[in-house]
Formats: structure tokens, sequence, C-alpha cells
């Protein structure tokens, strides 16, 4: 019995220690280095919990977003043992820094904030003496996860477009989007014309709505039960009301505000490498721009709801009404 127990806190011991093993996280063999420590630098004491962690950091490692991503979450949940060092050797602050200036702009990309666990300031700056640590390869370029067309060429371009120079490249969804500032199917004298025809008609088109709900809330002499034909008129200024709202948002916060996204991120140490003349392309998805987003429902589903509006033979004058309402919506979507 005593040897028993004997046993069991020498492995223990040996545990606590934090006694070099073999790595039997598939991830990470063939790194360099055969043998990790436990509990690793993020606390895990089986090398089961650290696998488990790493396979949440898989869709970012088949990103490719930086070559050195593998090495270092393998540095981080299975760091490198010797039995020369007392301690586990994982990564210097300059491999973090690098890793994170190319992979935190994907992350933001998608919703996700930078994991607490891989915070680059608790990482030795230096390797030497009194705190090693692994440096890393370094990258073969440039940190660029958003890339001006032009910048680097090859396949990441956006060379077969007639106006390729108008363009720029996105890395995260392998799309090129149109520069704000890009002249490319209509000129500026078009844009501004454009916006004039947009205002008259989104103005024209509360007026109306406005006197149509007025007219229906005045007071009957009849009935004060709304006839079926009230309701459907109703529903339909009310949908339409509310579609013209929606471009006159646009008008009010700009086409900047509303159809553009920065290009550079919050964080000075995640700027992104883009041309000078453009710092802003036109939004492809995603809620990135809140204005973008909410002029978006505002015309999609009030305006596919005043389209479905089902007439009968009740409502004389649905036909009327309706072509009437669609017709001043489809000439501002063609103007």
């Amino acid at each position: 019995m005593w040897w028993f127990l004997l046993l069991i806190f020498l492995q223990r011991m040996q545990h606590v220690r934090g006694a070099c093993e073999p790595i039997r996280i598939e991830m990470c063999r063939g790194l360099g280095y055969n043998v990790t420590a436990m509990p690793n630098l993020v606390g895990h004491e089986i090398q089961g919990d650290a696998d488990f962690t790493l396979q949440t950091f898989s869709p970012l490692i088949q990103y490719g977003c930086s070559a050195q991503l593998h090495l270092f979450l393998c540095s981080v949940y299975a760091p490198m043992c010797t039995e020369k060092v007392p301690s586990p050797i994982g990564p210097c602050r300059g491999l973090c820094e690098q890793v994170r200036a190319r992979c935190f702009p994907v992350l933001q990309g998608f919703g996700f904030p930078w994991p607490a666990a891989l915070n680059c300031s608790k990482f030795p700056p230096v390797n030497n003496h009194q705190h090693m640590c692994m440096e890393g390869p370094g990258e073969p370029g440039p940190a660029n996860p958003i890339q001006a067309v032009g910048a680097g060429g090859g396949p990441w371009g956006c060379s077969w477009y007639a106006k390729s120079g108008l363009y720029v490249f996105l890395n995260r969804s392998g799309r090129c989007a149109a520069a704000c500032d890009a002249d490319i199917l209509w000129s500026q004298k078009d844009k501004k014309a454009t916006e004039a025809w947009m205002a008259a008609f989104a103005t024209v088109c509360l007026i109306s709505v406005t006197i149509a709900i007025l007219s229906l809330l005045k007071p009957r002499k009849q009935s004060t039960v709304m006839s079926t034909a009230e309701k459907a008129i109703t529903c339909l200024a009310v949908c339409h009301g509310i579609v013209a709202v929606g471009y006159v948002i646009r008008l009010a916060a700009g086409r900047l505000t509303v159809a553009c996204t920065p290009a550079i991120p919050l964080h000075p140490q995640d700027q992104v490498v883009i041309s000078q003349h453009q710092q802003q392309y036109l939004t492809q998805d995603g809620l990135a721009n809140p204005y973008c987003a909410v002029v978006f429902l505002l015309l999609y589903y009030f305006g596919n709801a005043a389209i479905g509006l089902d007439s009968s033979a009740e409502f004389m004058y649905a036909g009327v009404a309706h072509l009437a309402c669609k017709s001043v919506r489809n000439v501002q979507d063609w103007w």
C-alpha cells in the first residue's frame, strides 16, 4: 500500500516539475522538437486539453494568415522541453507580434478578438541565457491582409479586371472590391445626379405616405372599423414610407459612410498595407458597416413586403395604388 502511494507521489512530483514527455499532439509533430512539458504556458495540465484547444485554431491555420502561426501555437500549447533548462521554452515576443500582426485582422473580420491566452506581453522580449525562447524563421513578406491591386501581382491580384487599378483584393474573402473613390461604371456627375433624383423621389414618397395615412386616420361618420381596402392601403403606405426612410438615411449619412468599409483597423499595430489613395473599399458582406446593414434591412424587407401585398376584388383601387407605389420605387432604383 505504501509503495503504491509513493509511486503516485513521485509521479505527481514529476508532473509538477514539468518533466519532459514526448509530444502526443498530432498537430505539433515534426516542428523541430519532439518533447514538451506540462503544464504548458496557458495552464493545461495534460496534452489532451492542449490538443482540444489547438483544434479550434485549425480554420485559422488553414486560412494561412501567417507562415509562423503553426509554430507559434505549438510553442505555446506544447512548449519545447529540455533537461538543461528548468522551464519550458515558449515563443519570443517578436514571434507573437509577427503572427498577431498578420492574423488579428482576419479574426477581426469575423468578429473574434485576439485570445487573452496569447497576449504577446507575457512572452520574453529576446532569446538569451536568462529567458530562452523560440524566435521563429520570420515571415516571407510584409503583413498584407488587405492588399492594393498591383502591389504584389500573381494570383492574389485583380489584373483580370478592365480597370484593375481601381480595385482592392481582399484576402479574407478572396474577392475584389471597388475602391470607394473609383469611377468604374458611373462618373461623379452621374452619381450626383442620381443622389438628387433619389432625394426628390424619397421626398415625394414620404409626402404621399403622410397624406395617405392622415386621410385614413380622419374621423369616420358611418363606421369606425377599417375596411379590407383601407387596411391594405395602410400597410402599403407604411412599407413604402419605411423604404423612403432608408433612402433618407443613406442621403443624410452620405455615400462613404453607408457604402464603404475602412481598410485601416482600429489598432495601429494591425495597420493594413494598402495604397495611399485607396483608404476605403465598397462594403462586400458582413456587419462591419452598421449603416449599410440598417439601410439594407429597411430597403430589402419592407420593399419586399410592399411588393408582396395581395390585391383582392374588394380592393377597387388596389391595382392603381400598387402600380403607382411600385413605379416610384422602380424609378428610384433605376436612377
